[in-house]
């Protein structure tokens, strides 16, 4: 459905009247954009210009910006008039910036063209929904029906986040090689309407978007955190997007994928897609969800982010490609935990507890043998102090229960009884663990070891080694399997370097099989 002439005047009207009512926000502006390299472009994202859009759009005037209102088409009239000035091109029909659906509601595109003659007719999508839920009502607030909500971080921080990317991108000289569209999309309130029409009718066949980036709700972000979903649609997109993480955000990397923002009908047509997000809160589709509580640096931080992905993927020489599987791992991040081994229960292997207070003083004096185990079979007793284990020398009772755990199955244990020291063969119960770690490999991260579960008191654990960690080599090294990993780790008596990511982030830990940290600790048993 086309709008009529009478309308589009309506809404550019409506637009300057607003813009007249509120002298600080940024229809006033003249926007000044440097052009040139990517860092210099990020720099343009400013909290001051996030901070006029953010007020723009969830001002009371616009009464909420429900899609199909005179709030919603002034919303819509003042972003176009942004990708104007930026100089963007309108990405719709006959040159126009609207996509129009049923019963009276728009899309908004324009795009960036490719500067690769090849490569340009694939695209990269960067998107968010500009409409919220008006006064509410009995199906869409979760606050006082009839007040204004005006959507502060629902979703004008998306969009304002969104229209910063567009302009950045839009001086981004050269362009990216693949054409870049960028999307506001209408009715997402109503049940993704917007969206869900465009993959209907779409500019340019679905199958030509290689990439979707979904920014909704991107201003509440907690200090250097936000969940980022949706990394599980493409093989290796995990570390894909890490490798862009420059501002060091602390990402959340959730396994839930849910049909809740626009992000899903791309996903349903095999697009792998994301979805930015800084959690839900307390104003959530409520009246209070008001500018005075956004984190505008953040919409900063993410933005860059966001900025920074776009042009990745529409410079990279090949992108990662659609994960079927990822079809069947829809549901709640908590329904989607990672499937892994049980916990890791300290193997018994000797059966002593050894006395606090002086493993505290570097001594490990025996309090009390299991009878039946390992320990009593070889002949230690209470009161007996251990020396040496497996001919290391033991003081740090840290370096012990390491000892313990990691040692081969047939020892020999120096202990001191009375004045004399005697050597006793012991035989251990059950295998070695060596470093104390266990991983899992997954399609959607090829090449890359997710850390599962490590044992407390492990040499993994003293040396940093934590649940949720991608160790993406080993000794400088990528091993093909788990098997060449388990030998890596087993052959190796000194110290490994990991190279690992973890929330985003990348860093190197050297894992050791002793350390002399000293840590509090209970009387332990083994």
């Amino acid at each position: 459905m086309r709008q009529s002439i009478v309308e589009r005047t309506l809404s550019q009207l409506l637009l300057a009247v607003l813009s007249l009512a509120a002298p600080t926000f940024a229809a006033e502006r003249v926007i000044i954009r440097p052009s040139g390299s990517l860092d210099k472009v990020a720099e343009s994202i400013t909290t001051a210009e996030l901070l006029d859009h953010v007020k723009f759009l969830a001002s009371d005037t616009l009464e909420g910006r429900e899609a199909g209102t005179q709030g919603g088409y002034a919303a819509g009239a003042y972003i176009v008039e942004e990708l104007r000035k930026a100089g963007l091109k309108p990405a719709a029909e006959d040159g126009d910036w609207y996509q129009y659906f049923y019963p009276n509601f728009r899309n908004i595109l324009a795009v960036i063209p490719g500067s690769d003659e090849a490569l340009r007719r694939e695209y990269v999508l960067v998107g968010g929904h500009y409409d919220h839920v008006g006064y509410g009502n009995q199906f869409n607030s979760r606050g006082t029906i009839g007040l204004i909500h005006n959507g502060a971080d629902d979703n004008a921080s998306g969009s304002s986040g969104v229209l910063e990317v567009a302009e950045a991108l839009a001086s981004l000289k050269p362009a990216p090689k693949r054409s870049i569209l960028i999307a506001f999309w209408d009715g997402e309130e109503k049940g993704l309407l917007g969206s869900k029409f465009y993959v209907d009718s779409p500019l340019v066949p679905v199958e030509q978007t290689k990439f979707h980036i979904n920014a909704d709700m991107i201003g509440r972000l907690a200090p250097g955190r936000f969940e980022l979903s949706g990394w599980r649609t493409a093989f290796g997109m995990r570390q894909f997007l890490a490798r862009e993480n420059t501002g060091k955000l602390e990402i959340d990397f959730t396994r839930g994928y849910r049909p809740d923002s626009d992000h899903y009908p791309f996903f349903e047509r095999n697009v792998p897609s994301l979805m930015f997000h800084t959690g839900k809160h307390d104003d959530y589709h409520k009246s209070s969800d008001d500018v005075d509580k956004i984190n505008v640096d953040g919409i900063r931080n993410v933005s860059q982010f966001m900025l920074r992905l776009a042009v990745a993927a529409a410079n990279a020489e090949t992108l990662p490609k659609f994960r079927p599987r990822s079809k069947a791992e829809i549901g709640d991040a908590e329904q989607l935990a990672a499937v892994a081994p049980g916990n890791i229960r300290q193997p018994s292997r000797l059966g002593i507890s050894y006395d606090a207070e002086l493993s505290e003083e570097r001594r490990i004096v025996i309090t009390r043998v299991m009878p039946g185990s390992p320990a009593d079979n070889a002949g230690l007793r209470p009161g007996d102090e251990i020396l040496e284990f497996d001919l290391e020398p033991v003081s740090e009772h840290e370096d012990f229960r390491a000892l313990v755990l990691t040692a081969g199955r047939k020892i020999k244990v120096l202990i001191k009884r009375g004045d004399e020291k005697q050597t006793l063969d012991v035989e251990l119960r059950g295998q070695p663990v060596v470093f104390g770690f266990q991983w899992q490999r997954d399609d959607a991260e090829p090449d890359v070891f997710s850390v599962t579960r490590v044992l407390p008191g492990s040499p993994a654990e003293r040396s940093g080694v934590k649940p949720g960690q991608r160790i993406l080599k080993a000794a400088d090294q990528v091993p093909k399997d788990e098997e060449a990993f388990r030998q890596l780790l087993a052959k190796t008596r000194g110290p490994i370097k990991l190279d690992i990511e973890f929330n985003g982030l990348f860093n190197e830990l050297e894992l050791n099989r002793l350390q002399t940290a000293r840590r509090d600790s209970a009387t332990t048993t083994k």
